[in-house]
């Protein structure tokens, strides 16, 4: 399950007032480079920002992350399932950091083992725990890229004159970044994504276009496209409305959170 960590926006300013609301579309794709096939569709969502909040939706899991920043804590609901948990940013940094020893000591195995798919396999970690790239941005253009010899990504960017705005979206970007580690085992760390959030916000900007560039430790290129709508219409206010009873009205049961791991994604719906 993809959600914004690499994205293609196209936007609408349909409001210069984002506390009407914002409505982002996304769909991410895996690019495939010398062939003849098209993109392959991965994932759909769409994220809702209002009042101090962010609700992250996709369809196909049925499942709505809603995100306050203020409370530093997320609920995650699985309207298929009837299942819903919680889990606060205390929680998730100390999952991060059980992540990091874990994968530390993975890496150390993988380096005696001294061959080119254990290497390979131990530079992506390490990259990912403590990334470092060769970064340019030009002011011109709107191109900000971020390259290392295996991570790359060519960010072509949109000027944004509210800096509360572009503040608003990358913590909500950063945030989502870090849980998706966490729910989903097979993420990669955060940092990388971290590290282009924390650039975007030195430029004052927001993405437009994303291309993330795995190879050649990965035969991987992810796309993201987006559509920015600026004031939500009558639909999304219906639907958070929806998400706000079914989080507070009792109807769903609740599990801790690693149990609701477990239970959504080891089992088929």
């Amino acid at each position: 399950m993809f959600r914004i960590c690499i994205a293609s926006a196209v936007l609408v300013l349909a409001s210069p007032a984002f506390a009407q609301g914002l409505r982002i579309e996304a769909t991410v794709s895996r690019l495939q480079p010398g062939s003849v096939d098209g993109p392959e569709l991965l994932s759909t969502s769409v994220t809702l920002l209002s009042g101090g909040k962010a609700y992250d939706f996709v369809e196909s899991a049925d499942e709505v992350i809603i995100f306050q920043p203020t409370g530093h804590e997320y609920s995650i609901l699985n309207m298929a399932r009837e299942l819903s948990t919680k889990v606060t940013n205390e929680e998730i940094v100390h999952l991060l950091a059980a992540g990091r020893s874990e994968s530390m000591k993975y890496i150390q195995e993988l380096q005696q083992r001294a061959n080119g798919n254990s290497n390979r396999v131990a530079r992506s970690l390490a990259f990912q725990l403590a990334p470092v790239f060769d970064t340019q941005f030009n002011p011109e253009s709107g191109l900000l890229t971020l390259k290392s010899d295996s991570w790359k990504y060519a960010v072509q960017t949109h000027e944004w004159q509210d800096a509360a705005q572009v503040e608003a979206y990358l913590a909500y970007a950063d945030g989502i970044s870090q849980l998706n580690f966490v729910l989903h085992p097979s993420s990669r760390f955060p940092k990388p994504r971290l590290e282009l959030n924390r650039q975007l916000r030195d430029h004052k900007r927001l993405p437009t276009s994303i291309r993330l560039d795995l190879r050649p430790d990965e035969p991987l290129v992810l796309k993201a496209d987006y559509k920015y709508v600026l004031e939500l219409n009558e639909a999304d206010r219906r639907l958070i409305r929806r998400w706000e009873s079914v989080a507070s009205d009792g109807s769903m049961r609740e599990l801790p959170f690693r149990r609701y791991q477990e239970t959504v994604l080891s089992s088929p719906q």
